[in-house]
């Protein structure tokens, strides 16, 4: 009988070392936060862009333009963004902007090359027009530069950020958004 007693109470102690280990593991993320460490993991560092992973990347980004064209070829990923509220101001256009240039570059392995060109549509004569275009390299980019874009405001672009992100602004652009 003793035995069987002992043997019980082995299994019983099992069975609770098992149930009591996995909920000390959860004590440490918040022990790790007392301290001040937090572990910090992002999903799309060093993603590598393709087309079956393309769509899916792109549309999680917390933009409020709508992305109307994707093109990936080559390393080179090309896209239009279209304004489609009257409320967007120069502000949120620019970062829009600046969160696609910072996930294509800081988050992606393999874009060299961005394009982007931002359109608004004409819903009565069923046209698109051309409000400014980016063409931007991975050599010339930097944090500091899209920040800058990023903190930019409703000011119109300093020259020094026209030349890095290659950019040019229509007449439409100006007059649209510049009327001072």
């Amino acid at each position: 009988m003793n035995r069987w007693v002992g043997l019980c109470c082995s299994l019983f102690l099992c069975i609770g070392v098992l149930i009591v280990l996995p909920k000390l593991f959860t004590f440490q993320p918040s022990l790790a936060q007392l301290k001040g460490n937090i572990m910090v993991f992002n999903p799309h560092s060093s993603m590598v862009l393709t087309n079956d992973n393309l769509v899916d990347t792109l549309s999680s980004l917390p933009l409020t333009v709508l992305i109307s064209r994707v093109e990936w070829s080559k390393s080179i990923l090309s896209l239009d963004l279209k304004v489609v509220s009257s409320d967007d101001t120069v502000e949120d256009i620019y970062e829009n902007l600046a969160e696609v240039i910072s996930f294509s570059f800081e988050n992606t392995t393999n874009v060299d090359r961005l394009m982007l060109r931002l359109v608004v549509e004409n819903k009565w004569l069923n046209t698109r027009h051309l409000l400014l275009a980016a063409d931007v390299s991975r050599p010339q980019w930097s944090t500091e530069m899209t920040q800058a874009l990023k903190g930019n405001g409703e000011n119109p672009l300093p020259e020094h950020l026209l030349h890095t992100f290659h950019m040019t602004e229509t007449k439409l652009w100006r007059n649209q958004f510049y009327r001072h």
